[in-house]
């Protein structure tokens, strides 16, 4: 249940989300192009679906590594939980480095990192619903600036059912129900945004 607002190097992140307590800090980005369409605004913020508006998909529909893409965050109990942690537990990496068996593992830090590195994401293909799992894994742990990232990311994906906003909308509210600090969530949110502009900005001008 941690956030910050910094976005430091790699290695201090990492040495700082293995810190009993410490905040897990945003991503420094520097990596390729976001879509063109990125929104650079945060409808996910303003956005609630209504408390009597069931959601039309369930766990029971599809794969637990596709979750992350059609369940919002109220949909994880403790049953949900434990299915995908046991999902992730029984995946063997052969690529993806060693970052991606971390976040596997469960290290915020890295599943933040390998996030990152997979935008921006045009096939969910298995590599990413794996990734984007471990993600959610970390979102749900709970951490404050997981369900954010998670919430951006979905927020920059086209998902075929038309309801990646409402989608986004849920885990960046789980984010901010479970920041410690709302006002450092709104800063993180902040810099996430200004990154992503920024890598949408470079792909433009590539």
């Amino acid at each position: 249940m941690s956030d910050a607002s910094e976005v430091p190097e790699r290695k201090l992140r990492h040495e700082e989300a293995r810190r009993a307590g410490a905040a897990t800090s945003l991503p420094s980005i520097d990596r390729g192009s976001i879509v063109a369409n990125a929104f650079t605004d945060n409808p996910a913020s303003r956005i609630k679906r209504p408390p009597d508006r069931p959601w039309p998909l369930e766990a029971r529909d599809v794969s637990p590594l596709q979750w992350w893409r059609t369940l919002p965050s109220d949909a994880f109990q403790d049953a949900e939980q434990d299915i995908l942690l046991r999902t992730l537990e029984r995946i063997g990496v052969l690529h993806g480095g060693d970052d991606l068996a971390a976040a596997l593992a469960g290290d915020v830090a890295a599943a933040i990192d390998v996030a990152f590195a997979l935008m921006p994401i045009e096939d969910t293909t298995l590599t990413v619903d794996i990734a984007m799992s471990a993600l959610m894994r970390a979102a749900l742990a709970p951490n404050a600036i997981a369900a954010l990232v998670l919430a951006q990311v979905i927020g920059l994906t086209y998902l075929d059912h038309g309801l990646a906003t409402e989608l986004a909308a849920s885990w960046y509210t789980h984010g901010l129900r479970h920041s410690s600090n709302p006002r450092k969530f709104g800063q993180a949110e902040a810099v996430l945004l200004m990154a992503f502009r920024e890598l949408q900005h470079s792909g433009e001008s590539a």
